[in-house]
């Protein structure tokens, strides 16, 4: 996936008429030998990374290897914002942290680094042994200016389930209202704020003249406001925009009409948060939505011949072997196209980690997760749990349809590598010989090569 956060800042930067430049060492398969070469040919006045908490060990090696041919080196995303200061602890190399949301702060921070760092850090800036300001956004979201994807190697990218090659993603809000226990919402907040229909259709147009056929709206919840996704999809059929789309929604904010209109303005697939089958999984996870109302969303999809796509969590905290098998005949049931099975992780930052995070980890992954280590909060035996999500990745898609689905996905996105790449982490996930239930996780070549 584009790195669309350092591109956000990217955009920021080149407004400014400042240089800069990313360096998506996953997109291009770079090995670390690789990395560490354009760092010491470039040399950086000052080298930001983005992270999430599951993959901030790989960030924090690239930070170790950076330090010799960085000037500052600066650490945002969720994962900092989350755990704060503790960062300096864990990886003394990094300088500076960016707290939240930094197009208002990215700025000033490069011009107090050009100052020579001296004095107190811009507000939302954490900086080592200094008092913290925080800095909350002024600005409409639509006044922040749009990725630079030009500096992105944008023809690597390629996602299994788009439809149509020429893939990108895009956020057309931020912010979620919701209280899901296991979210972590430090960076953008519970205040949902939203681009209008326009906005929204102006850059989608401007990707589609670049080439681009299918986009991933990463909204936490695209759906929230039906009056605005109807004001988009109609404004993209009044433009006669030819660009297909996925994006992300919740259980209760779909209904067959809806999904009708979106499937004419190029919806092709709807992502859910369906978590669990279990009314008291749902509880504890802080859902807010009934058992019943995922089966009618997905009926709805069906209807709309709109694909859907459940996120499953197994193995929460109380579940039983026998609740998780009931949630793998779930899916199957309610007719999902596609599943994304993954244990649960208490992250920093989220009420689930103030609740269950002092427990030991235990570690169940899932064949395509990018962190090394997944530390789990189950009260299932670990072993159990990764036998019982080897059985839920092959139970589902080792059937004929779900294979010529994704072989049709491959052939349509032009996904081949994703799709086989794919296949072999789950081939060797599932043999016993090849990883033992409970060992450590295997990373992938281009997760090796950074």
């Amino acid at each position: 996936m584009p790195p669309l956060g350092l591109a956000y800042l990217a955009g920021v930067s080149a407004r400014a008429g400042r240089q800069v430049e990313i360096l998506d060492a996953y997109a291009l398969d770079w090995s670390w030998a690789r990395f560490e070469q354009e760092l010491a040919h470039r040399r950086p006045d000052v080298l930001g990374l983005g992270t999430m908490t599951p993959v901030a060990d790989v960030a924090y090696r690239a930070v170790k290897i950076a330090r010799r041919y960085a000037g500052q080196i600066i650490m945002g995303g969720p994962h900092p914002t989350a755990v704060g200061a503790q960062i300096f602890q864990d990886c003394p190399e990094i300088d500076h942290l960016a707290i939240g949301e930094a197009e208002e702060t990215w700025l000033p921070y490069l011009d107090w680094v050009a100052q020579g760092a001296t004095g107190a850090p811009p507000a939302g800036i954490r900086a080592k042994d200094q008092e913290f300001r925080e800095h909350r956004p002024t600005q409409h979201i639509e006044a922040i200016p749009w990725p630079a994807r030009h500096l992105l190697p944008q023809t690597a990218y390629r996602y299994l389930m788009a439809t149509r090659p020429g893939f990108a993603t895009m956020v057309t809000s931020r912010g979620c209202p919701f209280s899901c226990s296991f979210c972590d919402k430090s960076v953008g907040g519970s205040k949902w704020r939203a681009r209008g229909a326009s906005s929204v259709v102006d850059e989608l147009q401007a990707l589609q003249k670049t080439g681009v056929g299918f986009v991933n709206f990463y909204d936490d919840n695209f759906t929230l406001h039906r009056k605005r996704v109807v004001d988009i999809c109609e404004e993209i059929l009044r433009r006669e925009l030819d660009i297909e789309w996925k994006c992300e929604g919740r259980v209760d904010g779909v209904d067959t009409k809806l999904l009708k209109l979106m499937r004419r303005a190029g919806c092709r697939v709807v992502a859910f948060g369906v978590e669990s089958g279990n009314a008291d999984t749902l509880a504890l996870l802080r859902k807010d939505v009934k058992v019943e109302q995922v089966e009618q969303a997905f009926a709805a999809c069906r209807a709309a011949g709109v694909r859907s796509l459940a996120y499953i969590i197994l193995g929460a905290p109380g579940e039983t072997a026998a609740q998780v098998n009931h949630t793998l005949r779930f899916v199957q049931d309610i007719g999902a196209d596609y599943v994304q099975f993954s244990s649960l992780v208490a992250l920093p930052g989220t009420p689930l980690f103030a609740e269950y995070g002092h427990r030991a980890p235990a570690d169940v992954q899932n064949p395509v997760d990018g962190d090394q280590q997944r530390h789990t909060v189950t009260d299932l035996p670990p072993e159990q749990l990764a036998k019982l999500m080897g059985q839920a990745w092959r139970g589902f898609y080792l059937r004929p349809k779900p294979l010529f689905r994704l072989g049709a996905d491959a052939y349509h996105s032009g996904a081949w590598r994703e799709a086989l790449r794919l296949g072999g982490a789950m081939a060797r996930w599932s043999l016993p010989w090849e990883r033992p239930a409970g060992s450590p996780y295997q990373p992938s070549r281009a997760q090796e090569g950074l």
